[in-house]
């Protein structure tokens, strides 16, 4: 497994709110997708993975199975003091993924695509190379779905740790096509960088999540979780911008 990143230069049409501007991203991300023609079978893929499950997994209809889906994005920047992105100003987003074909896909077909709020300029796909990672952290908040609103009104630190590594497993056994089970350590610790919960906009709705710092285990499984989530995100709604890694290595 390979980790692509894609640093691409935008800018906006319109004066844009920081905590709008995920959703226009993975908005536009959407519509390229739906190109079939430029990439066999992903009207297909994005069907299955057109209705969100209540843990933040997609549903697939066709399997009755969570399916995910392998790419994820950060904030662009630099962020502005005032939280506004500027008309006509030049930034830069990253779109990361574990798939070549859509790495190379979104690296052809991303430039000069614009939309009404956004347009973008250029970029060059590049790998993230393996190493031993020390420690990853969120740059976009993480988050973690219950059926009672934000995690800490009922769930534990540990309990919200174990929720972060099944879902990476989770992510793992699909992509890889294989049946990991947890018993392995995947952090040494935990760390919450925010001192209240972050709120997340998407689809008219307000999410709350977290920026946390992870010290990665230093086993190989845990290794190759980690490293799998710097192209996928950690947490829910990854493909809408959110558990997006910055990572330190060894």
């Amino acid at each position: 497994m390979l980790v692509f990143e894609l640093p691409l230069q935008i800018c906006f049409l319109i004066p844009m709110p920081s905590e709008c501007v995920s959703e226009k991203i993975a908005r536009l991300l959407d519509a390229v997708l739906q190109k079939e023609e430029f990439f066999p079978g992903v009207r297909g893929f994005l069907e299955n993975a057109a209705a969100e499950a209540e843990d933040g997994d997609f549903a697939s209809k066709n399997e009755g199975r969570p399916s995910f889906r392998p790419y994820t994005f950060d904030q662009p920047y630099p962020l502005e003091a005032e939280r506004v992105y500027c008309t006509g100003k030049v930034y830069t987003v990253r779109i990361r993924t574990i798939s070549q074909e859509l790495a190379e896909f979104f690296s052809r077909m991303l430039p000069l695509c614009r939309s009404d709020c956004l347009q973008v300029l250029g970029g060059g796909l590049r790998l993230i190379p393996r190493g031993a990672l020390e420690r990853v952290h969120t740059l976009t908040p993480v988050v973690v779905k219950t059926g009672y609103g934000y995690w800490r009104n009922r769930m534990q630190v540990d309990e919200y740790e174990e929720r972060l590594k099944t879902n990476l497993i989770r992510k793992y056994n699909f992509f890889c096509h294989t049946n990991l089970s947890g018993n392995f350590s995947l952090f040494k610790n935990i760390e919450f960088i925010n001192r209240k919960p972050v709120r997340v906009s998407q689809s008219n709705v307000s999410l709350l999540g977290d920026k946390v710092s992870l010290t990665a285990a230093c086993n190989s499984m845990a290794q190759e979780l980690l490293y799998m989530a710097l192209g996928t995100g950690v947490g829910e709604n990854n493909a809408r911008g959110c558990g997006f890694l910055g990572y330190r290595f060894r």
